[in-house]
């Protein structure tokens, strides 16, 4: 529990050489249940980051020394913080500058609090989601839900599967990676009567499940052809 507390409330550093303006987002991010420390140049920002890591960073432009741009540079190539850029500067062109450096979100003072927590909570989800999405993906551990005809991806989401959907999946699962031929496919999508039975059907129950799969998941359906064979299911599954 407490893990996933901390993912949803990162750690926030504001870089603003305002005092007083760095002091009221302290206060409000701290009264929203943020752990938040504050720096009022890149240089100060550097020191403390060293004791006190974060997940997020709120960047001033017009920093003295080196810039919020600068930094903001600096901290992309390192990765492994969110930036969000907080600057008087609205145009279009420095709106890209920021973005092109590293910012995922350039804010125009004067911001609104709730604004910029939104941006906060958006840009940490985002992360959050990337961070499952890869680990999902190396994982890659699927699950055959036979009584519920459902096919569950490695990050959870549930694909109900309709008839043929199911009987398709059915067969290809049986061979443990082993390729399904046409005819075993054909046979388990008609119940073992293929006459007059169109094989261009198995593409289309194939084509579609990939479809749904890439509907819910950025993973790519792991349904593989095998010319001249029929079709695998190349990642690890559980029939359940």
């Amino acid at each position: 529990m407490s893990d996933n507390i901390n993912r949803a409330m990162p750690r926030i550093a504001v870089v603003e050489d305002e005092d007083d303006l760095r002091l009221s987002m302290m206060g409000y991010l701290t009264s929203s249940g943020y752990s938040v420390w504050g720096a009022d140049s890149a240089e100060a920002f550097y020191k403390q980051l060293l004791a006190a890591p974060v997940e997020v960073v709120i960047l001033d432009v017009g920093l003295p020394g080196e810039s919020g741009l600068q930094a903001a540079r600096h901290l992309s190539k390192l990765g492994g913080i969110e930036i969000i850029i907080l600057s008087g500067r609205g145009s279009v062109d420095d709106r890209v500058e920021g973005l092109s450096q590293g910012a995922s979100r350039y804010l125009v003072k004067p911001v609104d609090m709730r604004e910029l927590v939104a941006n906060i909570q958006s840009a940490t989800r985002a992360r959050l989601h990337a961070a499952i999405t890869v680990s999902s993906a190396n994982a890659a551990i699927w699950s055959f839900l036979r009584a519920d005809w459902v096919l569950q991806t490695p990050d959870g989401a549930q694909i109900a599967l309709t008839t043929r959907e199911f009987a398709f999946m059915d067969c290809l699962l049986r061979g443990e990676r082993q390729a399904a031929s046409r005819v075993e496919l054909a046979l388990a999508l008609t119940g073992g009567n293929t006459d007059g039975f169109d094989f261009h059907r198995i593409d289309m129950v194939v084509t579609r499940l990939r479809q749904k799969i890439a509907a819910v998941t950025r993973i790519k359906a792991p349904i593989k052809t095998e010319q001249g064979i029929g079709f695998v299911f190349t990642a690890e599954c559980r029939v359940q």
